[in-house]
Formats: structure tokens, sequence, C-alpha cells
């Protein structure tokens, strides 16, 4: 059996696939753009989501009040203002994602989502395809409950998912150019982390220079923009977001970390940061192991994607853009080792696991949430993203230690070209 057969026998080539996703994709943005600008032509009220966090702080920085959004008070004070409602959505985004909310909230909101969204989701795409190839409509398909809520809510996982995915395409073919994505990934250095080890590990010291100086490019855009006193309410939005975090504020059954499964089981802030502190300790130990023994290219990417999930205790279900690149990255191989049953075994597995925060957002009475004032209030619900996620990366690392079914040879073409990880 070769690639192509594999290809030829596969429902995650199918072209036509990708063609429907996509068009279901962009039904629901505008359907959502509807929602952000104008709910009452959808016979609805204004339901406060990502986006809408996004617009209230990108307003405040336009009017010269962006160290506003960085405190609760303010920002919800800012919410009723701009929208009529408010939620408990903390600003703890860098500065110069706030200089570039600011340029969106220049627009009408629900043009603003709709370019938005529309702009990284055809990023995200075009760096899935870069990876996956043929397989791109089984990428897609697996990771569909993560496109429907990104596309929905207005989050940046499409953003980061592409930067990410980008840097990880340069970085295995040793082009110094990675670092423009490893720098502009200070939008969401926490997602960051993995790559960066990487990085240094494998002493890409050009491609650490490129991303310093685009990292120190955009923090002197934004200080120049917003002004320096934006720092300190950013530091200081950090310190109080952290306390919510450990107070149970947040929703944490939406989160992927070890944090929020452990939190939500009992364990307590302490106890749930030292568990998570031992997995992200974990997950590291494993990539440079991974690195030192030359695993190949392609899984060692899915590697990082899948430890950088694992790393931050603040790791939302949005975030899983990352898994997706990991999938991308090693789907030729799974398919070529698994039979239709196993297939559908791990597809539907992959799915309970990235769509769980998101069936039980559904689920909820809206504003049960979190309720501020009522601590512990956003960890009544069980947190278990993080464990379904393992088992399901689990599985997949069990498939790849197997043989082709009826083969010897890897079926990627991109795992031809970097079979071996490249040394220093």
């Amino acid at each position: 059996m070769n690639d192509a057969a594999v290809a030829a026998d596969s429902p995650f080539t199918r072209v036509r696939l990708a063609v429907a996703i996509v068009l279901v994709l962009a039904m629901l943005a505008v359907v959502s753009a509807i929602f952000f600008q104008a709910p009452h032509l959808v016979g609805s009220t204004k339901v406060l989501t990502d986006y809408d966090a996004f617009y209230v702080a990108g307003r405040l920085a336009l009017e010269g009040h962006a160290d506003q959004a960085y405190r609760l008070e303010t920002m919800f004070a800012a919410q009723e203002e701009f929208t009529g409602k408010r939620s408990f959505m903390p600003w703890t985004y860098p500065p110069p994602f706030t200089l570039f909310v600011a340029a969106l909230a220049t627009l009408p909101i629900g043009t603003g989502f709709l370019l938005f969204i529309g702009l990284s989701l055809a990023f995200y795409v075009y760096v899935i395809h870069r990876i996956a190839g043929r397989f791109t409509p089984g990428v897609l398909m697996v990771m569909l409950p993560t496109l429907l809520l990104l596309t929905r809510t207005g989050q940046n996982g499409f953003l980061t998912g592409g930067l990410v995915g980008m840097f990880l395409l340069a970085f295995l073919q040793r082009k110094p150019g990675a670092g423009l994505p490893l720098g502009l990934m200070i939008i969401k250095p926490h997602l960051a982390v993995g790559i960066a080890v990487m990085t240094l590990a494998a002493q890409r010291w050009q491609t650490v220079l490129i991303a310093a100086l685009t990292v120190i490019a955009l923090l002197l855009a934004s200080t120049a923009a917003l002004g320096p006193e934006i720092w300190i309410a950013f530091l200081d939005g950090v310190a109080e977001s952290g306390g919510y975090l450990r107070d149970g504020y947040y929703p944490l059954f939406r989160m992927t970390s070890l944090y929020a499964t452990a939190h939500t089981l009992g364990a307590g802030a302490s106890g749930a940061l030292a568990i998570q502190a031992i997995g992200a300790l974990a997950a590291m130990t494993a990539l440079l192991w991974l690195w030192r023994r030359g695993t190949s290219g392609n899984r060692l990417a899915a590697a990082i994607c899948c430890a950088s999930l694992f790393i931050s205790p603040y790791n939302y279900d949005y975030d899983l853009t990352l898994l997706g690149l990991a999938v991308a990255f090693v789907l030729p191989e799974l398919a070529e080792r698994t039979r239709p049953a196993e297939q559908t075994a791990l597809f539907v597995l992959t799915w309970m696991a990235t769509g769980y925060g998101l069936g039980v957002s559904l689920a909820m009475p809206e504003n049960s949430v979190v309720r501020l004032g009522d601590p512990e209030s956003g960890a009544r619900s069980l947190s278990l993203m993080a464990p379904m996620l393992l088992l399901v990366i689990g599985l997949a690392v069990a498939v790849l230690r197997r043989d082709p079914l009826g083969c010897s040879r890897p079926s990627d073409e991109f795992v031809q070209a970097e079979r071996r990880m490249p040394s220093a």
C-alpha cells in the first residue's frame, strides 16, 4: 500500500468535504456577525461573547483609555455602555494585541468581526493545507467543534494557530524567518513556550534575533500608541485576573489545562497549581527527549503542539487550533496505520474532547456560569477536557508506534522531505 492508495481510500482526502465545511463556517460567520451587530434581526437579544470583549477593549483604546480595559470594574462599565450588557471577561492580553483590536474597533462590530474571523480562518486553513496537503479535509472534519466555536465567538485561535503553524513549517526547513511568527506570538505568549524552548534547544540564533526584533518593534509601537502607563495597567490586570483564576471565577470546564481539571475535582487552587507545574515540566521534558533522540520532524512538530496545550493553567478550548496542527502533521501516518473502525473511534473521541466545553456551555442557562461575589462559581462544572485530550494523544502515539498496514514506508510527502529533525 502506498500513500496514493491511502489517500484514494480515505474519507480524510475528499475535497467536497472540505468545501462543505468551509461553506458552513462562512454561513455561520455571517449569522454571527448579525448577532454581534443587530441581534434583533434574528429575533435574539444581545449575548456577550469573546469578540465583544475585543471590540470594547479596542473602543477604550481609541478613546485614550486603554488602561481601563485591564481593570474589571471599568471593563464591566464599558461593556454595559457599548453593548448594553456585561459579562465576566477580564482583559489580560498584552498591549500589542490591545493595539490590534483598537484598529478593528474603528469598524462597526459586525464588519470588524467578519473581517477578523474571515481572514484569520483563511490563514489557518492555508497553513493546515501546507502541512497536511491532500489530508486537509480530514483535519477540518476532525477539528470541526473547534472551528465552529471560533467562528461563532470570534476568538483569536485561528490567528495564533496559524502563527504557530507558520513557525513550525519554517523551523523544520531551517529558515531563520521562523522568528517572525515566533515574535508575533507576543499576543499570546503562554502558547509560544514550546516553540520558544525548541528554538533555544536547537540554537537557532538567527531565529531568536528575528523574534526578539519583532517583539521589540511591537512593544515600542504599542507603547508609543497607548502610552507607557499601559504596562502598569497590564501587569495589574494580570495580577487581578490571577486572583480570579485562583478563586474559581473563570469557566474552568472550558479550559484544557490540568489545573482546571484538578481544581474542579476538589484539589483546590494550590494543589491544582502543583499538578499543573508537574504536568508542564513533564511536557517540556518529553519534548526535549524527543528532540534529542532525533524524532522525525513532523512527529516532533505534533508533539510541540500537543505539549503547548498543557504548559499554562490558562488554556481554553478555542486554543485547540494547536491540536489541529498536530493532527495535520500526523494524520497521513495515522490513516495508513488504522482500520476504518479505529479511525471512527479516534474521530469520535477527538470530537468529544474538543467539543466538551461547547457542549456544557450550550446545556447551561444564560449567566449561570460565573457570578461575582460567589467564589468557585466557575468551578462547579467538571473540567474534563485535559484527561480526554490526553487519552486521544495517548491513543495516537500508540498508533504511530505501529508499522503501516501492509507497508513499511511513510505516506506523507512532508515526512519524506523532513524525515529527521535537523540539529543546530
